[in-house]
């Protein structure tokens, strides 16, 4: 086999591969011998007919057959051969195929650059608080608390205050019309919260229950939604009902009923360990990024093109599936601007992925089958799945368990990157 490589840019390579006559006479032969086999021709017994005939009556089959075995089989070997690892699927061209001759071809490939990684010993990022104050527990308290509160009706002609929940009948006209939707029935309104019609809340303030109010609000122009910009709405309400929050008292009962805790303080202390996790896992992917930031911009290399519209399609189909789990579809005026804003951020992220890459080979990062099965559980429970349904969809999916094993890689390879750093306190 005779090869010669050019490069054409740094990142693409046209080879051209001369197979031997006497191996193309050979496949010709086989391949000849496996149709007698197979077929009948006239006059003679199965597997006996002249090669000759065989050759003449199913010339073109032989060739392609041919070609599907010598073709792919001498490629990878060029490549092997030339130390060169593709990106992309090859692209044929020029094939010259004549029996008794020297087949040749050539092959276009977008490979992965060499580079010489920017150091990654020593790099300086700033230090980021790890620390859980008093105040981060309360407010997890807090929510909590508020999770197990309950409603209770106020006395009659109480006059309704911020925090206050009114219950509601209204009817709302815009321009003296009624719109679509625009009635409800025992609506509840919690005062204060902004989660209701904006103006209206506040409006409801002062007022007791059984009273009838009503509530003008006009919009300007370019308010966001386009049925009310610049038109007047008119609001007529029932006020059915006011109630107040009731919150438990904060105590061993509590915690109890929260999550089985025996008491008040072993609640507080669990939630300050899961806070620290939660900021130390934080603080962890920050550090990540800061440090492939910095290798990115300090690391310049030629990037395939290949690569760049991969991860560009990648991100275009995952934004359209997001779109479409909300209802909406992305319209081709949409789908160019998010190209042009993917476009840097998809550059970035396959020289991210190349360098570490690079360095997690320098550093014999692997991933152990331990590893990859603590990783599907954890997914497991983010996602509420049953652990084997979850392994029988990964193996039924081509390139899921790499994408797995390719993402545990690179995190590894980052947190020895951060072990390595200089940390320095913020100014």
């Amino acid at each position: 086999m005779k090869i010669d490589i050019q490069e054409t840019t740094p990142t693409q390579r046209v080879i051209k591969i001369e197979i031997p006559a006497d191996e193309v006479t050979q496949e010709f032969q086989r391949v000849s011998s496996d149709i007698n086999k197979r077929v009948r021709v006239h006059g003679f017994r199965p597997g006996k007919a002249p090669l000759s005939i065989i050759e003449k009556n199913y010339k073109s089959e032989i060739e392609e057959d041919v070609l599907k075995k010598l073709v792919p089989d001498y490629y990878r070997r060029a490549i092997k051969d030339a130390g060169i690892t593709p990106v992309d699927l090859p692209q044929i061209e020029n094939v010259n195929l004549n029996k008794d001759a020297p087949l040749t071809f050539t092959v276009k490939i977008e490979i992965r650059p060499k580079f010489d990684v920017a150091p990654y010993e020593g790099i300086e990022i700033i230090k980021k608080d790890a620390s859980v104050t008093k105040d981060d527990v309360d407010k997890v308290i807090d929510r909590l608390r508020d999770r197990l509160s309950t409603l209770e009706s106020r006395e009659d002609g109480h006059l309704i205050l911020e925090g206050d929940f009114a219950v509601v009948d209204a009817e709302g006209l815009i321009n003296g019309e009624p719109f679509k939707d625009g009635v409800i029935k025992d609506h509840m309104i919690e005062i204060g919260s902004k989660n209701f019609i904006e103006g209206v809340e506040e409006k409801l303030i002062g007022h007791k229950k059984n009273e009838n109010i009503e509530v003008k609000i006009n919009y300007p122009e370019d308010h966001q939604n386009k049925d009310l910009a610049g038109n007047e709405m008119l609001f007529k309400m029932n006020i059915k009902e006011v109630k107040k929050k009731i919150l438990p008292n904060l105590d061993d009962e509590f915690a109890k009923d929260i999550g089985g805790f025996a008491s008040f303080d072993e609640l507080r202390k669990k939630i300050e360990e899961d806070l620290e996790a939660q900021k130390g896992s934080i603080n962890r992917e920050s550090y990540r990024k800061d440090v492939l930031k910095k290798l990115v911009d300090g690391t310049s290399f030629d990037v395939s093109p290949v690569m760049v519209e991969k991860e560009l399609r990648y991100m275009l189909y995952n934004a359209k599936q997001q779109s479409q789990q909300y209802g909406k579809a992305i319209s081709e005026d949409e789908e160019e601007n998010l190209k042009k804003e993917y476009e840097p951020i998809a550059m970035e992220r396959v020289k991210g992925f190349l360098i570490l890459d690079v360095i997690a080979d320098k550093e014999n990062v692997s991933v152990s089958n331990e590893e990859v099965e603590a990783e599907i559980r954890r997914m497991a429970a983010s996602m509420n799945q049953n652990i084997d349904e979850l392994k029988k969809y990964i193996k039924s999916k081509e390139g899921v368990i790499e994408n797995i094993i390719g993402r545990l890689r690179e995190d590894k390879t980052l947190d020895i990157i951060v072990s390595k750093a200089v940390f320095k306190e913020a100014a």
